[in-house]
């Protein structure tokens, strides 16, 4: 297999020669190469440097960590938590393929990593195994599968400790987002239908399914950051324990939902859709703590994006616990011109409503506005 070499972040990777890759629309396939590197994740990996130097900082400072990465292909996920992470004592990477873990030993070679332990292992047997054999106290659990984490979730919530965070990214956005919901119904449970605001429906979708698995565990999930950007979503999780805790947990966030006249809203009748997660998906002082370490980045290769993405979250989580909406949808069903965003959103802040962009679409908003208000407000520009 021939190599060649790539910086990002603060680290050197080998990945396997592109230029015999299969290109769709202008970016490399990268489930055609022989061993998976995807340019396009580069921002997830980016944000998840910001965001667990905040989790280290803010739960566990000054002390020392152990980071499994269980699906790592060319470890460069796990590599730049070596070099990027405050305090990163011990990082754990892994890959059941053999080609691989031979491109892991060569670029923890290429770092000169120390703290850097590579397996070639089934990823649930080698994560029960640190936890339940070897007795590894378990810090962060990084899950990056290609397409669903439901294989590699009850092994990660049975290993998680009180003050672990599980970081998890999903792909298979059409079966959690309604696109295929015959799939969503059998693989996780709850009836959807398809819309535009597939993205949060994913998300929400995604805890709900993980905070019943963590209950049965009697272990509480607390969202830090959810998002859905690109072809992903991407959630990162709290553990905490208690019996009556997940009780209270499951009580007060899994309820269901409804879509009419190009909104999505809460529901209580007959029309239901569900379950779904209806508490918060954020964690303020999470995000807060992200914005305040930015500058320590600079160097990424998405700064500027990054940047923009956590002030516009921060913002918009402001009124996390009302659904993001879409102008165009809304303006759709009314059948009228969609105004700009920003101009709708500046007539909303004059009538006194809480109002953000949405991160979740283009024309995307949160707002603590009344649907009714939304609807009447749209019919203003009607032509």
């Amino acid at each position: 297999m021939e190599l060649s070499v790539l910086r990002e972040g603060k680290a050197l990777i080998y990945v396997p020669d592109t230029r015999k890759a299969k290109i769709s629309e202008g970016i490399i396939e990268p489930s055609h190469l022989s061993v998976f590197y995807n340019p396009v994740m580069v921002f997830n990996r980016d944000l998840s440097i910001i965001a667990l130097n905040s989790f280290i900082n803010l739960y566990w400072p000054n002390k020392e960590i152990v980071a499994i990465d269980p699906l790592s292909a060319t470890g460069v996920r796990g590599i730049r938590y070596s070099l990027e992470l405050n305090n990163s004592s011990k990082i754990i990477i892994n890959d059941i393929d053999k080609d691989s873990y031979n491109i892991m030993i060569k670029n923890v070679e290429l770092n000169r990593l120390k703290n850097v332990e590579v397996y070639n292992r089934e990823a649930n047997a080698l994560m029960r195994s640190l936890r339940f054999e070897q007795g590894y106290p378990i810090n962060i659990i990084d899950l990056d599968p290609f397409g669903s984490v439901i294989p590699f979730m009850d092994t990660s919530i049975s290993i998680a400790s009180k003050g672990t965070l599980i970081a998890l990214t999903s792909t298979d956005l059409a079966v959690l987002g309604g696109s295929k919901y015959l799939a969503a119904k059998r693989k996780y449970r709850v009836n959807l239908i398809n819309t535009k605001h597939y993205r949060e429906i994913a998300i929400r979708v995604l805890l709900a399914f993980i905070a019943y698995l963590s209950a049965s565990y009697d272990k509480v999930i607390k969202p830090l950051m959810s998002y859905s950007v690109d072809h992903y979503a991407r959630i990162y999780l709290l553990i905490e324990k208690g019996a009556k805790k997940s009780e209270d947990m499951l009580n007060k966030n899994i309820g269901y939902f409804k879509y009419e006249n190009g909104i999505i809203m809460d529901c209580h009748d007959f029309n239901c859709l569900g379950p779904i997660w209806i508490g918060e998906i954020s964690d303020a002082k999470f995000i807060e703590d992200m914005l305040n370490r930015l500058g320590n980045f600079s160097y990424i290769e998405t700064f500027k994006r990054s940047e923009k993405f956590i002030k516009t979250y921060l913002d918009e989580m402001k009124v996390q616990n009302y659904f993001h909406q879409r102008l165009d949808t809304i303006c759709q069903n009314q059948k009228v011109n969609m105004p700009s965003l920003t101009k709708f959103i500046s007539y909303l802040e004059e009538l006194g409503y809480k109002s953000f962009r949405s991160t979740f679409s283009d024309v995307g908003f949160r707002s603590n506005a009344p649907y009714d208000i939304l609807i009447d407000l749209c019919k203003k520009f009607k032509t």
